[in-house]
């Protein structure tokens, strides 16, 4: 059974029949005659909404939830947007065909690159031998088995691909870089920085399972994240004092700004803004990548020209 491209699947009455990998819980909507469902369907850097029409045709979907399904799919358009209709979809059991065939991934050795050039650069700044101490312990702890180089980002947003969450930070550390060059008072606290930036997300590795929500995924990141680093409080108090170690709790609290616990130290405001320029920068420029016309729309901005328009 092959993968379905599901960009070529898209044309207008084209029908097409192979695996699909759905991610994320489609949602159950009411429609005027009877329930319908909406959801996405994902293959590597391909996202396409799908609906299904028939409680009786979605049912397989509503029973398994994400993985992998075989399907038979007609592409359609409805006042200019266009989606995939679903007229069969069963659970795929195929061994051959997992959910990692459709998953896009950072080459490990592109990450390790970023990491060793960053990590030059950031022990020009100051940074110490303590520090990546700490970070390479937590980070790299057996029993988390290296999911930190290895889960995403996101689900659907910046970075959801295999090896996001170590790309999305080490993205985050290359900005840190220039921001502590453009001001000599913040390489008093390089470590802080450094380490916050590394372990603002950490949580994500316990919030999700290879681009799918964790089983205890409503517990969010940030909660997950102070969790587990409360098992390297000691360590960390250590090597600095309890103050670092609260610092980084906040940062791991507040980075999400606005939504989420607002920032209670300018250590997760600097960081929160940080995370926000590496991430909004990433989702734009995606967006171009998959535009047709080099045109793409902001929720909050409407349409906008591309930089290849």
């Amino acid at each position: 059974m092959a993968i379905i491209n599901l960009d070529e699947a898209l044309t207008r009455g084209r029908k097409s029949q192979g695996a699909v990998y759905i991610n994320l819980p489609p949602q159950v909507r009411s429609g005027k005659k009877n329930d319908f469902m909406v959801g996405r369907f994902l293959n590597k850097d391909q996202e396409v909404e799908f609906k299904i029409w028939d409680e009786l045709i979605f049912a397989p979907v509503l029973e398994n939830g994400p993985g992998v399904y075989e399907a038979e799919l007609e592409g359609s358009e409805y006042n200019g947007q266009t989606y995939l209709t679903v007229h069969r979809i069963e659970k795929q059991l195929d061994p051959s065909i997992t959910k990692r065939e459709f998953l896009d991934s950072v080459p490990q050795a592109y990450l390790m690159d970023m990491w060793q050039s960053t990590k030059k650069r950031l022990d020009d700044l100051g940074a110490t031998d303590t520090c990546w101490a700490l970070v390479d312990t937590i980070i790299n702890a057996p029993e988390i088995k290296g999911r930190f180089m290895y889960e995403g980002a996101a689900i659907s947003h910046h970075d959801s691909i295999i090896g996001g969450l170590a790309h999305h930070t080490l993205k985050m550390l290359r900005i840190l870089v220039s921001v502590i060059e453009n001001s000599d008072f913040l390489t008093e606290h390089v470590d802080l920085l450094t380490m916050g930036v590394f372990l603002h997300d950490i949580g994500k590795i316990f919030e999700y399972r290879e681009l799918e929500m964790a089983p205890y995924w409503y517990a969010n990141h940030r909660v997950q994240g102070i969790e587990y680093l409360v098992k390297y409080r000691d360590d960390i108090i250590t090597a600095y004092d309890e103050s670092f170690y609260r610092q980084i709790q906040s940062i791991i609290i507040g980075h999400h700004g606005e939504y989420g616990d607002r920032p209670a130290t300018v250590a997760a405001g600097i960081i929160h803004y940080i995370d926000t320029l590496e991430s909004q920068v990433t989702e734009l420029i995606d967006a171009e990548k998959k535009s047709a016309d080099s045109r793409i729309y902001v929720r909050d901005w409407g349409f906008l020209a591309g930089l290849n328009y």
